[in-house]
C-alpha cells in the first residue's frame, strides 16, 4: 500500500473512533447511567464505591432509590432535553471529602457523574471577569483585547501555565490566535495544527458540551461495568475517558493536564480556549463553570464584533456595486464598458484580473487567462457547475494541467445570472499565485509508524515551529470578499 494511500486509511480511522462509545471514565469522577423510564442502574463505574461506599457494588439492576443517597424524587426538576444537567451538591460524604452529583439527561438515560469535592473554596470574582467581556469590541486592536482579556481570566481562575485561543479556520485547521503563557514556555502564537489534530467527531463533541477537562493524562481510566456488553452513550459526560491517541498527543506536548471550552459563534464551533498545565491539576467544578460562563460573554462580544463588521461592509457594499453596474449601463452593450471600467470592476474583489461573459461574447481585462483559457473555465461554470457562485483559490482542482489558465491565474470568485434577453451573464475574478508561508507546530503530516508489523497512527513528536511554503495558491477569498460576491449577484438579478 503507498504510503500516501496509508496515511489517509489511519487518519480515517482516526476520524471513525466511536470517542462516546469508549466504556471507560476518567478516575477524578464516578458514574452511573440510569434507564430513563425506570430510574434502574443498568451501568456503573468500577471504582464507584470509593465515593459511595460498599453499598454501590449492588446497585446493578436496581433503582437508583437503593443508593442510599441520590433519589428519584431528586431528579424530578431534570430537564427532558438532552444534554440539559442538573446539579446536586453534597449528596454524601467521603473520607476525602463531600460527593457533589450532577444528573444528565440523554436521549434514553440519565448519567449521573459523581465528583469528591477536595479542593479548598476559593471565591472567583465572577462579574469582576466577566464585565469587560460584555463591552462589544470595535475593531481590530480592541478585538485583540478582548482576546487577551478572557485568556488572563482564565489563567488567573485555573492557574495553568498556558492559555491559547485556537481558532478554527474554514477547512477545520486551526490557529492559534492569542496565549497567555508563563514566560518559561515557548510560544505558540501564530502556528497553525492540522485539522486531523481534532478530528471531526472531536469536534461535534465540543459543541455538544460545555468543557473537558483532563487534570492528569497519566491516569488510567475506569471501567464502565454493565448488564450488558454494549458500552453506553457517553456523549454528553464530562468524564469520558480520553482517546489513546489524544493522551500521546498531549504526551509529546509535554503536558500532564488539560482544560478546553469550545467558543461557538451562530450556532457553529468558532473556537476553542485550550489551558495546558506541564504537570497534573484538578480544578474544581465552579471554576470550570466560572470559564464556562465568560465564555459564554466572550462569544457575545464576538458575535456582535461580527455582526457590527457585517452590517458595516453590506453599507459599503451596496454603493461599490451600484457604482460598478452604473457605469456599465451606459453602454449599449455592456461588454463594451469592461475595459474603460477594468479598475473599478477589478477593485470590487480586490483582483487583479476580471472577464465577463454573455452568450458566447467574452471581454477579459488586467492579469486574466487568454481567450483559449476562458473558453475552458466559462464552459466548465456554465455546464458542469451545479452553483450560482464559484470559489476557490486553487484553480490547479479544477484545470489540472491546463498552463494557460495557471499560468497567470490561481484564484478565481466566479458568478452568474440568468438574464430573459441575453440568457446567462457571467462575471468572473481572478487572482495570480502567490507563494504562502504556513507557520505549522511541527510538521503537519502525521507520521505512520509500524510496531510490531503493525501499522498505526503516531502524533507528531515536535511541535516546534515548522514552516510550509505553499505553492499554486492565490491569496485567499476572505468572508467579507465572498459576501461581496453573493451581494454583487443579488444586485446583478434585479439589474438584469
Amino acid at each position: 500500500m503507498p504510503a500516501e494511500t496509508s496515511l489517509q486509511n489511519l487518519l480515517q480511522r482516526c476520524e471513525d473512533e466511536q470517542l462516546h462509545l469508549s466504556g471507560a471514565i476518567q478516575s477524578f469522577g464516578a458514574l452511573l447511567r440510569l434507564e430513563a423510564a425506570t430510574l434502574h442502574v443498568t451501568h456503573v463505574s468500577a471504582n464507584l464505591a470509593e465515593l459511595l461506599g460498599p453499598a454501590a457494588d449492588g446497585l446493578l439492576g436496581k433503582h437508583i432509590d437503593a443508593s442510599g443517597c441520590l433519589s428519584g424524587h431528586a431528579l424530578e426538576n431534570l430537564s427532558a432535553k438532552p444534554g440539559q444537567g442538573l446539579t446536586l451538591a453534597r449528596i454524601t460524604g467521603s473520607p476525602a471529602g463531600t460527593v457533589d452529583a450532577l444528573a444528565i439527561r440523554t436521549d434514553d438515560a440519565i448519567l449521573i457523574e459523581l465528583e469528591c469535592n477536595t479542593l479548598r473554596a476559593e471565591h472567583i470574582p465572577l462579574q469582576q471577569y466577566q464585565r469587560p467581556l460584555l463591552t462589544v469590541p470595535y475593531d481590530d486592536d480592541e478585538l485583540r483585547r478582548h482576546h487577551d482579556t478572557l485568556l488572563a481570566a482564565f489563567r488567573a481562575i485555573t492557574g495553568y501555565d498556558r492559555t491559547m485561543l485556537y481558532h478554527f479556520h474554514d477547512d477545520w485547521s486551526g490557529e492559534v490566535i492569542a496565549e497567555a503563557a508563563s514566560q518559561a514556555l515557548g510560544s505558540y502564537l501564530g502556528l497553525h495544527f492540522p485539522a486531523s489534530d481534532i478530528p471531526e467527531i472531536a469536534r461535534n463533541l465540543y459543541l455538544l458540551n460545555p468543557a473537558r477537562l483532563i487534570p492528569d493524562i497519566q491516569a488510567a481510566p475506569v471501567p464502565l461495568i454493565g448488564m450488558d456488553r454494549n458500552p453506553p452513550d457517553l456523549t454528553w459526560s464530562g468524564l469520558r475517558s480520553v482517546s489513546p491517541v489524544h493522551l500521546q498527543y498531549l504526551q509529546h506536548m509535554g503536558i500532564g493536564a488539560s482544560f478546553s471550552v469550545p467558543i461557538r459563534v451562530a450556532g457553529r464551533l468558532w473556537g476553542l480556549v485550550a489551558c495546558h498545565h506541564l504537570t497534573p491539576r484538578m480544578i474544581s467544578a465552579d471554576q470550570r463553570n466560572a470559564c464556562v460562563s465568560l465564555t459564554n460573554a466572550y462569544a457575545l462580544g464576538l458575535t456582535s464584533h461580527f455582526a457590527s463588521r457585517r452590517l458595516q461592509a453590506i453599507d459599503s457594499l451596496d454603493r461599490r456595486i451600484d457604482r460598478v453596474l452604473e457605469a456599465l449601463t451606459q453602454y449599449d452593450d455592456p461588454l463594451d464598458g469592461i475595459e474603460p471600467n477594468a479598475t473599478l470592476l477589478m477593485d470590487v474583489l480586490d483582483a487583479q484580473g476580471f472577464a465577463m461573459a454573455v452568450g458566447d461574447d467574452v471581454v477579459i481585462a488586467g492579469e486574466g487567462p487568454d481567450m483559449d483559457g476562458m473558453s475552458l473555465i466559462d464552459d466548465w461554470f456554465q455546464n458542469e457547475c451545479k452553483e450560482a457562485i464559484a470559489t476557490t483559490s486553487r484553480l490547479e482542482t479544477l484545470f489540472p494541467g491546463q498552463l494557460q489558465i495557471l499560468a497567470v491565474a490561481s484564484g478565481m470568485i466566479a458568478i452568474k445570472s440568468r438574464s430573459p434577453r441575453s440568457g446567462w451573464v457571467r462575471f468572473y475574478w481572478f487572482r495570480p499565485a502567490e507563494p504562502q508561508e504556513v507557520a505549522w507546530a511541527g510538521n503537519p503530516n502525521k507520521p505512520v509508524v509500524e510496531n510490531s508489523g503493525v501499522v498505526m497512527l503516531s502524533p507528531r513528536r515536535s511541535f516546534e515551529k515548522w514552516v510550509e511554503i505553499k505553492t499554486g495558491f492565490s491569496r485567499p477569498w476572505n468572508n467579507e470578499e465572498k459576501m461581496t460576491a453573493a451581494k454583487f449577484r443579488n444586485t446583478l438579478l434585479r439589474w438584469l
